[in-house]
């Protein structure tokens, strides 16, 4: 019966996780993965080269990313949700090295401090704090890293079973694989060199093990060197002018995956780099006796390094910017992992000298971590659900894209749905054109354009015009609202289209997504309980003239653009 308890105790963060992603997860490609449209097109034409994998994403070189994402988008057809699938497969195997890891410590599997160690650490590996990566396909080179990472410090760890030649072969390796996914990935060396020279032999034999490793990371960063060109780089001297600038970045950067409040996230990133350091003065003075505290502080490290690393790289953007992005919480969760399985070691080592109260407190903190992972859990997923409406209508917008037009709404709007999937619009329209060459995802044409449908499909509520026209100065903004729905059709429009005149083509969108309990109500169904849409549009992007504004949604079904009801009638002055 305990067993069963246990598994069904280290299977539910798994499980929430899957229907997490489930959920929440659009098969649609969005921002850095428009960037790899090109590279799919040369494969498909097949002249490839090495140099396109090799050639530098932003400032990383993350060759084997590119590869396994171009495998899994030819077998998928550029389905996003096999990474995410990978992503989450990759987390597994992380979480199983580290519970071997730990398991390699301590043969009394029956305790329960060490069961709920490890049992907070699965917590912590499959958080939907990092909620960023879980549904981005191409974040899965974060989960790779941490892979990586944790495997070669656990080949590094198998004391007695595999020849320390063959431990730092197959730890190189996996360190090598790293670096190529992501720049911070080189940092993995440098963690791993406490537990290389923590290997059994004698000075000579570890001096030299230890001269290899640091041959072997020299001659990564060298090929890394290669026609290295960043696009962006960064001033040392102009961050270490802004020294408080830099350490509440770092620090608000560890204590995100906790609290993500401005001022408070470094207030606990603060704590719980001082009780990483508290730790390794406390392990390293007895390493060379007891070796089991090691891999944990070669994981803590590289989290730290990572920090600094990212820190260097984004601390100009300020400290909100580490509080909000989460996508960097993947690298920290590795120290806070870390902390949670040293405490668990230092508590047990001070049990028999001390008291149990050590063994309490270990319970309660254990206890408040997971209650505050819980409230960051449904945090994540009140943000994931409040964005999820944004990239169902950035998905419809890309099926359609073949009738928007270049317009300023759509390249600039922070409520234009082409945006959504990239700021870089330009990114996306060539990135669709090549993926419907390819036959991926086909774009819809030939749409009929259905002005006076049989049914009611909506209405363009305000402004109303009637039959006057409305002035409006060239430099404005009118507010337009109204409803939408596909009757008889249980998938409602995520989008509303506008367009002016006789043009049968768009040069705006508006979501539908806004409460309308009215329209449930008349129409007798709760399916249409979000059928309201408003957008403000700014006015230069009509013609000055007298012409009329019109609303449409797409009815994939038939292949029609259909016309709602009513309309605004303006007239454009050229005047300020």
């Amino acid at each position: 019966m305990k067993k069963i308890i246990l598994l069904t105790l280290y299977l539910i963060p798994v499980i929430l996780l899957i229907g997490f992603v489930a959920n929440f997860s659009v098969n649609v490609p969005i921002d850095d993965e428009w960037r790899l449209a090109s590279l799919f097109e040369k494969i498909a034409a097949g002249n490839v080269t090495f140099n396109d994998f090799w050639a530098l994403h932003s400032n990383h070189r993350i060759v084997f990313p590119k590869l396994i994402i171009a495998v899994l988008a030819f077998v998928s057809r550029w389905n996003i949700n096999y990474p995410l699938c990978l992503s989450i497969a990759l987390a597994v195997i992380t979480f199983i090295a580290t519970y071997k890891l730990s398991l390699m410590q301590f043969k009394n599997v029956g305790d329960d401090l060490w069961h709920l160690a490890n049992i907070l650490t699965c917590i912590l590996i499959f958080s939907l704090v990092q909620h960023e990566n879980w549904l981005w396909g191409f974040q899965l080179a974060w989960f790779l890293v941490n892979f990586c990472f944790v495997a070669a410090v656990y080949c590094l760890s198998l004391q007695k079973r595999l020849l320390p030649s063959i431990q730092i072969s197959i730890a190189a390796v996996f360190c090598f694989i790293a670096s190529f996914s992501l720049a911070q990935g080189l940092l993995s060396w440098l963690a791993a060199i406490p537990a290389v020279a923590a290997l059994e032999g004698n000075v000579t034999q570890k001096r030299k093990r230890l001269i290899v490793w640091i041959l072997l990371f020299v001659a990564t960063c060298g090929i890394y060197s290669i026609d290295y060109h960043p696009s962006r780089k960064t001033s040392i001297i102009s961050l270490l002018n802004k020294p408080l600038v830099v350490i509440d970045y770092f620090l608000s950067l560890l204590g995100s995956p906790i609290v993500r409040l401005p001022g408070i996230s470094a207030l606990v990133g603060l704590l719980i780099f001082a009780s990483f350091l508290f730790f390794g003065f406390h392990f390293g003075k007895k390493i060379s006796e007891d070796r089991e505290a090691l891999p944990w502080l070669s994981i803590g490290l590289f989290a730290v390094l990572s920090a600094l690393f990212i820190t260097a790289g984004r601390a100009q953007f300020g400290a909100i910017q580490a509080i909000e992005s989460s996508r960097y919480t993947t690298n920290s969760i590795l120290l806070l992992i870390a902390l949670v399985q040293l405490g668990q070691l230092f508590v047990r080592g001070n049990i028999v000298t001390v008291n149990h109260n050590d063994k309490l407190a270990y319970r309660v903190l254990a206890g408040v971590l997971i209650g505050i992972i819980i409230v960051n859990s449904g945090q994540a997923i009140a943000q994931t659900a409040s964005a999820l409406p944004y990239k169902q209508g950035g998905k419809d917008c890309l099926e359609l894209i073949n009738y928007l037009e270049p317009s300023d709404f759509f390249n600039n709007s922070t409520e234009s749905c082409l945006r959504v999937l990239s700021k870089k619009t330009w990114l996306v329209r060539e990135g669709a054109l090549i993926i419907d060459k390819i036959g991926w995802r086909k774009l819809v044409k030939d749409v009929e354009f259905m002005a006076n449908p049989g049914k009611v499909y909506g209405y363009f509520d305000k402004p109303q015009t009637d039959d006057k026209s409305l002035i409006i100065k060239k430099n404005t903004v009118i507010k337009a609202t109204g409803w939408a729905v596909l009757p008889q059709n249980l998938q409602q429009p995520n989008i509303v289209l506008l367009s002016v005149g006789d043009k049968q083509s768009f040069f705006a969108n508006a979501y539908v997504n806004l409460d309308s309990p009215d329209i449930a109500k008349t129409l007798k169904s709760q399916v249409y309980s979000n059928g309201r849409w408003a957008i403000d549009l700014a006015v230069h992007d009509l013609p000055i003239a007298q012409t009329e504004i019109k609303a449409w949604v797409y009815n994939p079904v038939d292949n029609q653009f259909v016309k709602l009801r009513g309309g605004a009638r303006v007239t454009v002055e050229d005047k300020e």
